[in-house]
Parts: structure tokens; sequence; C-alpha cells
């Protein structure tokens, strides 16, 4: 045999079976189940007639201004938790809206993330997805190792409203949708909250705590409009809670628009209204996690943030001095965010992510 024919035919039994292994994946037929429709979604405040991938019961579109409902769509926080014996698992949907944003990437404003939980070695794992971003969004977590007791969990776009959505396993097997339960961790706070900057949703710090105090964890951030709202207030006092985070800081910097008196004020009545709702449920109140660093220099915005913080303080003290207990404070020192940790000063990236969680998992664990 010539070295050409050699190499022709050499060339010929890779493309038949590179041919044979596509077909052989596009033989395979899929089971396709919509989420919605099963009603298996976490991290909601209410599941009584789930219509959508909202956050906010349809009740509250009438009592919240139109910014924050218009972000309460944004499907931040929500989870589908299930177990199946599939080594191979697609997610598809589309979204209403932009998919990426200037300083977040369209994984983390519009994409869906995947980790299970091995509860034998009681530890987390993470699935890596090939994603396509066209008109409908795919995903496909491949070759994953294969356990009857993993749970899975899917966090849901950050930053984006989720028209639909569908699971799809191999036709022969099964899926076991979970649903949390227990009461909630709940989070009211702003864009950082919500999820920016994360580069996907499971490095959002609200998903990085569930995942570490296994427990659920509910996301009220809403970008540039966590301001202590009655109407929200309200809600979350109405709402069993394990823990109640109040992280609005960054949405009341102190301005020539806003006083040290009005914000004082604000947080007062703040507490006054979820302790009136829960008696002995721990409140946490977070201090602005930018300022404090010498290291920015930008001095105009470090005094702000400082000066925002202080009246937080003061408030707190207020509080304490008038009995009302179970207040606790998350300092700036404690989340310890540094040059290296955001985006734009305001921002976490990834590793910000990460400090702002195990801040928050410290103090948690400590009062559970």
């Amino acid at each position: 045999m010539t070295q050409k024919r050699f190499i022709a035919r050499f060339c010929s039994l890779i493309l038949f079976s590179t041919i044979s292994f596509s077909q052989g994946y596009a033989r395979q037929t899929w089971k396709w189940i919509d989420v919605l429709v099963e009603g298996h979604i976490n991290g909601r405040l209410d599941r009584e007639g789930i219509s959508s991938y909202q956050r906010l019961p349809q009740a509250m579109k009438e009592e919240v201004r139109d910014p924050v409902w218009y972000l309460s769509t944004n499907s931040a926080g929500l989870r589908i938790s299930f177990k199946t014996e599939a080594n191979r698992i697609q997610v598809r949907y589309t979204v209403k809206h932009a998919l990426d944003m200037p300083h977040m990437p369209a994984t983390g404003v519009s994409g869906v993330d995947l980790y299970a939980y091995d509860s034998d070695k009681n530890e987390w794992h993470w699935a890596s997805g090939r994603y396509d971003f066209k008109d409908t969004i795919t995903y496909l977590f491949d070759a994953m190792e294969t356990s009857a007791d993993r749970i899975y969990q899917l966090y849901l776009p950050l930053y984006n409203t989720v028209s639909w959505m569908e699971i799809g396993i191999p036709d022969s097997l099964s899926v076991d949708f979970i649903t949390e339960t227990e009461p909630p961790v709940i989070v009211y706070g702003t864009s950082i909250a919500q999820g920016a900057c994360a580069s996907r949703p499971g490095l959002g710090w609200t998903n990085i705590l569930q995942r570490a105090i296994c427990s659920p964890v509910l996301n009220l951030g809403f970008s540039g409009n966590g301001r202590l709202e009655a109407p929200l207030l309200e809600l979350i006092g109405a709402t069993p809670a394990k823990a109640i985070i109040l992280d609005c800081l960054p949405n009341l910097t102190i301005s020539p628009d806003w006083s040290e008196q009005q914000l004082d004020s604000l947080i007062y009545h703040a507490v006054i209204t979820l302790r009136e709702k829960q008696q002995t449920t721990p409140i946490i109140l977070t201090e602005h996690s930018s300022g404090f660093d010498a290291h920015i220099l930008n001095t105009d915005k470090n005094q702000q943030f400082q000066q925002t913080t202080e009246v937080l303080r003061v408030a707190l003290d207020r509080l304490k001095q008038e009995g009302i207990v179970n207040l606790y404070l998350l300092t700036n020192k404690e989340i310890g965010l540094d040059i290296d940790s955001t985006v734009d000063y305001v921002h976490p990236n990834d590793a910000g992510m990460l400090k702002i969680a195990e801040a928050y998992k410290k103090l948690l664990k400590s009062l559970f």
C-alpha cells in the first residue's frame, strides 16, 4: 500500500468514526420537562399559582415601584433541585432582555449553572456545560459521573427574565424534583445581592451562601433599588424566616439629596417593622461593603461610603439600647473587599462574591 493510499484510508476511517459517533448522539431521544409546569422552582417567596419565573408574588405588582417589579422578574437566586441517574443533562430556554452588560458577561447575566451535592462526602461538585447563546439558549452538561443519590442544583440567570425553560434527559431515564420546605434566610439588598458582577449564577454570593450553609436562601436583591421600602419589609416580615439580612446601604449612600437623618429613620423603621412581625428571628444589618480602604485613590467615594456606614452603626446602637434583641452587624472589615475584589469599587467580581459569602457564612453559623 502506497503512503498516499494509506493516508487516504486512515483519514476515511477517522471521518467514518466521527460521523458514527455524532449519529449515535443524534439517535438518542430526549425527554423534555417544563420546569414551570412541574412547579418545583425553589427560591421564591410563595409557591401558589406559579406562572412565571418571577421572585415576588403577583399580588405585589401594584404595591411596589415599577423598577422593583421589573427587577423581580429576573430569576436571581431561583434554583431547581432534582435527582437523576442521567449522565447527560440539557437545558434550553429563552430570555426577554439583553444577554450581557458592559461589566458582566452573558454567562452571569443570562446563563445557568449546575452543581451537585454528594451527601456521602458532604461536598459540592460542579458541572461544566457547553453553551450556545442564540435565540434559544442551550446548555449541555455531558459525560458526568452518575449517582442515584446525588442532588443537582440548577441555578437560573441572575439578571435576565426567563420566558420558558425545559430540562432534557435521555428518554429512558427519569427526574425526581425536590421542593425546599424549611424556612429560608431572606436577603433584601441591592445589585450586589442580585448577583452583579458574578461570571456565572452559582458564583453570586447568595448562591454560594446557600450551598455553604445547606439551607434555603431567598434573594430579594434589586439592582439600584434596595431601599428598605415598606411593601417589601411587610412581605418579608410576614414570611417565616431562619434569618433576615438587610444589605441595602450601597443604594442608600449619603449624598446632597439624601441626608444622614433620612437614612437613620429608614433603618430604624425597617427594623421595627420586621421585629413587630417576627419577634425573635435574627436580623443582620450589613455595613457598606466598600469604603475604609486606604488603597483606593478615589477619596470622594471613600468618604461617602464611610459616612453611610457610620449612620448604620449609630442606628443599630440606638435600637439595641431600646431593647430590640437578636440584632447583628456584619462589618465592612469582616467582608474584607480589597482592590482586587470588585469590578468598579462597588460590584464584586467572583473573588469579591466569595469574600461576602464567607463573611455571612461565618456569622450565620455562629447564630444557628
